[in-house]
């Protein structure tokens, strides 16, 4: 009698503060989940974690958000799991540990989490290259998480019918996903369905592919190959495919907001005429396994760890947005730390203008789906470099999106 009545006073704690979180009081969340979690509420222990990782209601506290999301994910719950995988993904609050990550991930993968299937299925494709079985493995579970309302996913399995990457071509079937996917607000969705010319006849009824989830090694990227003969910035072409380059846009649109520019006196972000794009950084509980892939191209690129970085940034810039000419480099002394190297990558095809412009070197870079460019800010002896300033174009028809690392010359402190 006394377990049944404490196990109904944690479900009521926990809702109150579902509640309460729901209408962003997370002060008064807070508290209610830390009671619902002590006594024992695997939901509540989830939630309190993502609360602690954000920072939202008190100090973000990355090593208590693991610890909450290891005591539930050990009682099964496949949001925690898939929560404790993406911290081990990025070595967030813990030790990198891609097996254990992926233990993990196919643990809540197996329980149906359709997050975590997308990941999956990211993962087995970024794994195969052309291997038959590896595709086959992430068409499977795109379209798990797809049939099971995903809308990431939809997209994602789009892109694999459209392309017969894993499966045969299936132009008709593609347009529906796309169309699922687009109804739910996913950003590029729209576009590429009507993007597409006329799809063939229906092939819905092809045989459903049928696979066993299994660990994957994740692949070893090929040497980037710079394409600019300067000993302090290159070009590097397909750093991103297509599929990561589109997932990282569809995550990045709903949380769009005006750019700003950093006040060199004060310190403050402050809007500006000389930059006139939308962006948004990544919080800590976004960085899962896509993400972990992501970065470890660009960290490879810059010639950095990647927990050098500050939050993974992506902007957008419509028609006649810019960025004036610039410095990465910090310029003052407030700062503990320098960015010593920029690597971003562009994730669309720009239909016209939208380069980077490096006005004193005469160099103006073209922008490229996938392609990675890469400057160091400072030379050797940590002395900034003037021959850096460099400007967003303005956009001419369509848009141009960026994702944009900033590496410090020591570990970022994510939780400082």
């Amino acid at each position: 009698m006394s377990d049944q009545y404490t196990r109904t006073g944690d479900d009521r704690l926990f809702q109150q503060a579902v509640d309460a979180f729901m209408r962003r009081q997370y002060p008064q969340a807070l508290p209610l989940l830390e009671r619902a979690a002590a006594g024992g509420n695997v939901e509540a222990q989830n939630l309190l974690g993502v609360m602690q990782l954000n920072g939202m209601g008190s100090a973000p506290d990355a090593r208590r958000a693991a610890a909450c999301f290891e005591s539930a994910a050990c009682r099964g719950l496949k949001e925690a799991q898939y929560n404790l995988s993406n911290l081990l993904f990025n070595g967030l609050g813990v030790g990198a540990d891609e097996v254990r990550a992926q233990d993990m991930l196919l643990a809540s993968a197996r329980a149906g989490h359709r997050p975590a299937l997308r990941s999956l299925g990211l993962l087995y494709h970024d794994a195969g290259g052309d291997d038959p079985q590896w595709a086959a493995l992430a068409t499977y579970c795109f379209r798990q998480a797809a049939g099971a309302g995903d809308p990431p996913a939809q997209y994602l399995l789009g892109l694999r019918l459209s392309h017969g990457h894993g499966i045969a071509a299936d132009p008709a079937g593609a347009a529906r996903w796309f169309a699922a996917a687009a109804q739910s607000g996913v950003y590029l969705a729209a576009a590429k369905l009507a993007a597409m010319q006329q799809p063939s006849e229906d092939h819905s009824h092809l045989p459903e592919v049928q696979a066993e989830l299994m660990t994957c090694a994740l692949a070893e990227l090929p040497e980037p190959t710079p394409s600019r003969a300067k000993d302090f910035i290159s070009e590097h072409p397909r750093a991103l495919d297509e599929y990561l380059a589109d997932h990282i846009v569809n995550v990045a649109a709903p949380m769009l907001m005006p750019s700003n520019v950093v006040d060199p006196h004060t310190g403050a972000a402050v809007k500006s005429e000389f930059r006139t794009s939308h962006s948004m950084h990544y919080q800590p509980s976004m960085y899962d396994a896509a993400t972990h892939l992501a970065l470890r191209r660009i960290a490879r690129i810059a010639g950095l760890p990647v927990n050098h970085a500050e939050p993974l940034g992506v902007l957008r810039y419509g028609v006649g947005q810019e960025y004036r000419p610039h410095y990465d480099y910090y310029s003052d002394d407030q700062h503990h730390a320098q960015r010593v190297a920029t690597v971003f990558v562009y994730l669309n095809p720009v239909e016209e203008g939208g380069g980077t412009d490096f006005p004193r070197l005469g160099l103006a870079v073209e922008p490229e789906r996938g392609k990675a460019v890469k400057f160091l800010n400072c030379d050797a002896r940590g002395r900034p470099n003037p021959e850096t300033l460099h400007a967003g174009l303005p956009v001419i028809r369509g848009e141009k999106w960026l994702a944009t690392l900033w590496f410090w010359d020591r570990p970022f402190d994510w939780f400082r």
